[in-house]
């Protein structure tokens, strides 16, 4: 009985455990069904979160970026930890500190940029920012070899090569930051950021052309990204192009209201500073310019703006607001070029001479590297300086220092060698050194007439003139005035131009050709 009753309650008690330990396992496998589902499901959610996020970034505009922000921020929610999400974080919001000048947004962005180094991310985004941290902060040498230690290890894409870029502009490397530029532009195409931030750093050298080219890769990627719309239309300006697309982008862009940061308003308002002064009204440019710089105190377009319009009034001041300029953007050569020829014009000469003494102080001492691997000084190839330098000291009288000016611009070989060679033929011209004039004028107004600009034939006529070529000189007029028709001067501007030219013939004598240069002249005036 005894034995049989063990049994009895052994086979009781195994049944009891093994149907606990079945229940057991059964709840442990339920629960880690749900924890595994759960975790895809985050994950999941994260990913799309995340893909939402980098897509709205792309597009550049505050909205979409604040668009992308609201999704991290629903990632973060899911998971607080998820590292390349808080680099993404990180980058967005020194977007929006650097480009936007948005307040408050400078400590976003080191509080993720923190958050994303803590977490050990690899992505380009994280460094990229720091980087950009570091020049922020004035910390360009360190900047430096912090990228050069990244690329050391193999690191390369659009971010690290855009700060790149900028580091070898605030070093005044102006001509390996414009080749950065280029590859971070091309390496990422399809974001607008790059090659914005590309448009601008020609506009900075008054490359407008080649700016207007950048920026339209920008708007053709998204047709509604506003910086890239308001510096188009700044550039076009800058050339006196366009004066009315870039009014109606003005005023589209205006409209936009609450949607504009501080740094969208003050290049709206540089803008509109600019096309005040191209309708020649100075007082309109200078209430324009001073409303931008109330937004961000430091945009140097506005303060450019602010200047130009100075010096338009010939107000005393104007030196000191190029200066002032200069100051903000150190490495602009706009700034100092086009704002030597403004003071020129308002009749400080001494002022234009010291905005370019500072200018050859700032990049005297650069040494860029050639293609062939050498160091160069780069003021040596910088034609576009000699030029300027040349011009002011020639509308100076200081005739001697402007020829030395222009024959370092000729010996740098640069993309303004034919302007060189014009401005040193016409200054020789001018002193009646007809011998030196000649081969210079003839290099760009040759004589089959596939020259390009206008004013060297001219001058190539009145040298020819002068010599008593006059048959030769009627010739060079035409193809010079011919040039000048497809450049759109009016009409009764050519007329006067082809009865002048009629009448010095018929004071030299040359009654005969003056009849058949006004029959042949005719054509240009239809």
């Amino acid at each position: 009985m005894g034995t049989e009753g063990r049994k009895d309650w052994q086979r009781r008690e195994s049944l009891t455990s093994a149907l606990v330990q079945v229940g057991v396992v059964a709840v442990l496998l339920a629960g880690a069904v749900v924890f595994f589902v759960h975790r895809g499901t985050v994950r999941k959610q994260t990913e799309e979160h995340l893909r939402a996020a980098r897509t709205a970034a792309m597009r550049g505009n505050p909205a979409d970026l604040a668009r992308a922000m609201t999704e991290l921020d629903a990632l973060f929610q899911l998971d607080a930890e998820a590292r390349d999400a808080q680099a993404l974080a990180a980058d967005i919001q020194t977007v929006l500190w650097l480009e936007h000048r948005q307040p408050g947004a400078d400590a976003k962005a080191r509080e993720h940029l923190s958050r994303a180094a803590q977490l050990e991310s690899q992505s380009g985004e994280r460094y990229g920012a720091h980087a950009l941290h570091l020049l922020a902060a004035g910390k360009s040498a360190e900047a430096e070899q912090y990228l050069a230690g990244l690329e050391a290890r193999g690191a390369n894409n659009a971010r690290l090569t855009l700060a790149r870029a900028l580091a070898l502009q605030a070093r005044g490397d102006l001509p390996g930051a414009r080749q950065a530029f280029a590859r971070a532009a091309e390496a990422s195409w399809r974001d607008p950021r790059f090659t914005t931030a590309y448009g601008e750093a020609l506009m900075d050298e008054g490359q407008y052309p080649q700016a207007v080219e950048a920026f339209a890769k920008a708007t053709s990627v998204n047709p509604d990204h506003l910086l890239a719309r308001v510096s188009t239309a700044l550039a076009h300006t800058y050339q006196g192009r366009k004066m009315e697309e870039a009014q109606q982008v003005l005023s589209g862009v205006e409209a936009r209201g609450a949607e504009l940061t501080p740094g969208l308003k003050a290049r709206a308002g540089a803008l509109k500073a600019e096309l005040a002064l191209a309708r020649g009204a100075p007082d309109e440019a200078l209430s324009a310019a001073d409303e931008a710089l109330k937004a961000v105190p430091d945009e140097h377009y506005a303060l450019f703006a602010r200047a130009r319009a100075l010096a338009v009034k010939h107000d005393v001041q104007a030196r000191a607001a190029f200066e002032a300029a200069v100051a903000r953007r150190r490495n602009a050569p706009l700034l100092y070029l086009d704002g030597a020829r403004a003071l020129q014009t308002a009749g400080d000469t001494d002022g234009a001479v010291a905005l370019l003494d500072a200018y050859e102080a700032t990049f005297g001492p650069v040494q860029t590297t050639t293609p062939d691997g050498k160091k160069a000084g780069l003021l040596e190839k910088d034609s576009r300086y000699w030029l300027a330098r040349g011009g002011v000291l020639e509308a100076a009288s200081r005739q001697d220092d402007a020829l030395v000016a222009y024959d370092k611009a000729l010996a740098a070989r640069g993309v303004e060698l034919a302007q060189a060679q014009y401005a040193k033929g016409a200054l020789l011209l001018a002193r009646k050194d007809y011998e030196g004039a000649r081969p210079l004028l003839a290099a760009v107004a040759p004589d089959s007439g596939a020259g390009t600009m206008a004013e060297a034939y001219t001058a190539m006529g009145d040298l020819l003139f002068a010599q008593g070529e006059h048959a030769a000189g009627c010739q060079h007029y035409f193809f010079g005035l011919a040039r000048e028709r497809a450049q759109g001067t009016p009409r009764e501007a050519l007329a006067e131009r082809v009865e002048d030219i009629r009448k010095r013939l018929e004071s030299a004598g040359q009654a005969s050709m003056a009849k058949a240069w006004k029959a042949e002249s005719s054509s240009l005036l239809e």
